[in-house]
């Protein structure tokens, strides 16, 4: 047996110490992505609340749609990493050796294949391991974590027809909570409700019970905000309405989503296509092959939620992925075919992170030229007046006005009274070193509050700094 044969026949063993080698493997392969990490517009989103949640409330304090769950995250992160991209790099990657263990123990518990063994926590790393997006921690990806949960809860009925109506509320408490990492998660819930009723004879008031365990994490994170602040009304149009209708910035587009996915998908579709080749599988393990597929069909719905749809999202395809990947490998029992598999994934998947680590190929709206005001900006604590995020990058919020979409019905409004008391105790609380105006707003809060407006000078046009 070859060095490369053996890589994949190892893993086909049933023994636990398997994972001590996927461990060390997860961290090896990302070793370009850790010496060259690279900065999302999404990465600096989260920087930037992280900071800000520090002195402010999620929602009241800061206009964004983040889930809760993840701010606290990135809270924390700044407080114990400031702005490190390797940081998120690594975290990330201990979370996907976590959910690769979580996965392989969810199949082997639910005895989906004829052998139980370590292959599908290997393919889940290395899967994980073909776009820096994919092993970054990111919102989708904490989130993936209850929903993996929440899905071997399900898997645990399918089999076993469970007893107790804990179980079953589980089900929905696992997706509902994971959209408190990631709102677009929410679909869960209704698809959970659906493949149960495909695959199973679930009794009526057990799907009242999914339901109401799923809307639990929600209804108690309405009431938190609503206790501590007396404004539950930011949590809703923040967070539950806006993640729906907030459509203003570019997405990746379905391509290059595709590309992102590349290695994973060929396999995976390598593996739809021998599936007519499959033998010895039972009725049940047929039933769980035709859930996953109706599962991974129906997660693309989660994407109509996710605006713009970015590389983070698409880690959710990965367990549906790799569990069509490892019913392709088991197919082949001789030396050649698994030497040529192994060298197929492993290297595969290590040119597809070194091109995207190194931008061999970006989107041409990935690629945009620093914003005039970025030089003002650098090092200070800013306001931005308009639809500017990057300029966030080298700085740090002041005031809860970080996205536009949310913001800009608000300055529209001051002749409002309350507006303008909520403006002033803004401006007096946060005290922004440089206010960028890039929607000529300024001239009205000269008008409304002169007070506040002459504590600041314009240095240029569009740019006011606080006067020492």
């Amino acid at each position: 047996m070859n060095y490369l044969e053996f890589v994949l026949s190892f893993f086909k063993i049933n023994d636990p110490f398997r994972l001590v080698p996927i461990f060390l493997l997860a961290f090896l392969f990302k070793i370009p992505a850790f010496l060259h990490p690279i900065q999302f517009a999404e990465t600096t989103h989260w920087f930037v609340i992280g900071k800000a949640m520090h002195s402010g409330t999620l929602y009241v304090d800061i206009w964004d749609r983040i889930a809760p769950f993840s701010a606290v995250v990135y809270q924390v992160i700044d407080w114990l990493f400031g702005r490190s991209i390797l940081a998120l790099y690594i975290l990330g990657t201990l979370l996907t050796f976590l959910q690769a263990a979580i996965f392989n123990n969810m199949l082997m518990r639910a005895k989906v294949y004829e052998n139980n063994s370590y292959l599908p926590a290997l393919i889940y790393v290395l899967f994980t391991s073909s776009h820096p997006a994919l092993f970054t921690l990111s919102p989708a990806l904490m989130g993936l974590t209850l929903v993996l949960l929440g899905l071997g809860n399900m898997l645990r009925h399918v089999e076993f027809r469970a007893k107790k109506d804990i179980q079953i509320i589980m089900i929905g408490l696992y997706f509902g909570m994971s959209s408190l990492f990631y709102f677009p998660y929410i679909v869960f819930i209704p698809i959970s409700v659906m493949l149960l009723l495909i695959f199973t004879s679930t009794i009526g008031r057990r799907y009242f019970l999914l339901v109401f365990g799923g809307v639990f994490p929600l209804i108690t994170s309405f009431f938190y905000y609503w206790i501590k602040s007396d404004r539950p009304g930011y949590f809703l149009s923040n967070f539950v309405v806006f993640n729906n209708f907030n459509v203003t910035e570019q997405s990746i587009g379905w391509l290059w989503g595709t590309l992102s996915l590349g290695i994973p998908l060929i396999f995976a579709f390598a593996g739809l296509a021998s599936f007519g080749k499959q033998r010895r599988l039972t009725n049940y393990q047929s039933r769980i092959v035709q859930l996953f597929i109706v599962f991974g069909i129906s997660v693309i719905s989660m994407l109509l939620l996710e605006a713009p749809i970015s590389y983070y999202s698409l880690s959710v395809f990965i367990p549906v992925l790799v569990f069509i990947t490892v019913h392709f490998v088991f197919i082949f029992k001789r030396s050649f075919y698994l030497t040529l598999l192994s060298i197929l994934i492993l290297v595969g998947t290590f040119i597809s992170l070194w091109a995207f680590t190194f931008r061999w190929f970006t989107p041409s709206n990935g690629k945009s030229e620093p914003s005039k005001y970025a030089a003002v900006a650098k090092g200070k604590t800013i306001m931005v007046l308009g639809q500017d995020k990057s300029l966030y990058k080298n700085a740090s919020l002041a005031g809860p006005f970080y996205d536009w979409t949310l913001s800009s019905s608000f300055f529209n409004e001051l002749d409002y009274y309350d507006n303008l008391v909520f403006l002033q105790d803004q401006l007096k609380r946060s005290k922004p070193d440089v206010i960028i105006d890039l929607e000529n707003k300024w001239p009205q809060i000269e008008k409304r509050l002169p007070l506040i407006a002459g504590s600041y000078f314009e240095s240029q046009k569009n740019v006011w700094k606080r006067k020492n």
